[in-house]
């Protein structure tokens, strides 16, 4: 699987699109020029989790000025149709498997993978946290090593 940037996509494609503070974006096309997607007024994140909602909007809504991006090949666990019935059941709900939107556990890319594969995932989450926990870790690592040889300089002056 890889993503193709093409004008047009198809009825049941999912797709993605680069935001310029560096997540992508991700929604469900259910026409060539219509997308159901997880997002709140202009902007893709509200401050109140409560404003996000899942639409149906102009691909050019969706794009915001970004370049398309569309996963092929096609590759779902549903035909098309099922895809694109499957998103607009959600359809002006602000909430996706009874849940609000949360950044971490029920996102864009989370409704977008829960509607074309069945399966609610988030990569963009994945590597945020492992880079996250790898940051912290490695300056929990050094402040461990910088206590230890303070310990120990304390210890040989004392001798």
């Amino acid at each position: 699987m890889s993503w193709k940037k093409r004008l047009k996509p198809q009825a049941g494609d999912i797709l993605r699109v680069h935001r310029k503070t560096g997540y992508y974006h991700y929604g469900i096309a259910v026409s060539n020029d219509r997308v159901v997607h997880f997002t709140a007024g202009d902007e893709d994140l509200a401050k109140n989790k409560k404003d996000m909602q899942i639409i149906e909007s102009s691909l050019d809504r969706f794009l915001l000025g970004g370049t398309l991006q569309i996963q092929s090949p096609y590759c779902a666990s549903y035909d098309p149709e099922v895809v694109v019935e499957r998103a607009k059941s959600y359809v002006n709900s602000p909430r996706f498997n009874g849940k609000y939107y949360n950044f971490i556990t029920n996102n864009c890319e989370h409704f977008a993978n829960f509607i074309y594969y069945g399966d609610k995932v988030s990569k963009q989450v994945k590597v945020g946290t492992a880079v996250v926990a790898t940051v912290v870790g490695g300056v929990l690592g050094v402040g461990a090593i910088v206590a230890t040889a303070k310990n120990n300089n304390k210890k040989s002056k004392k001798k």
